[in-house]
């Protein structure tokens, strides 16, 4: 298993339309290419990205993949409208974890 981290920053002003986006079409866009999302932190105060995404997929080339395709760049293009900052890693875990 591989971790697929996304953090952004929500562009001001833009909040309600983010959130109306992630519902309807970021979450189950992110979930028909195969991601499991694991947690979604949003950060309140202080420093660092305002949102935090973590998901999880079977093996980093299924992540890599993901990431390469048609239907992620599109809702990375709509995604785009409403923050800022965005980056995407995938990672190996180091210790055991569980889905």
């Amino acid at each position: 298993m591989v971790r697929v981290i996304m953090t952004w920053d929500i562009q001001d002003n833009k909040e309600k339309d983010y959130i109306e986006f992630a519902v309807t079409e970021l979450s189950p866009g992110l979930h028909a290419l195969g991601l499991t999302i694991s947690d979604v932190w949003y950060t309140l105060t202080g420093s660092g990205p305002e949102m935090i995404i973590f998901g999880m997929m079977e093996n980093r080339a299924d992540a890599l993949g993901l990431l390469r395709s048609r239907d992620w760049r599109r809702l990375a293009e709509r995604l785009n409208e409403y923050v800022e900052n965005v980056r995407v890693k995938v990672v190996e875990p180091k210790g055991p974890f569980q889905l």
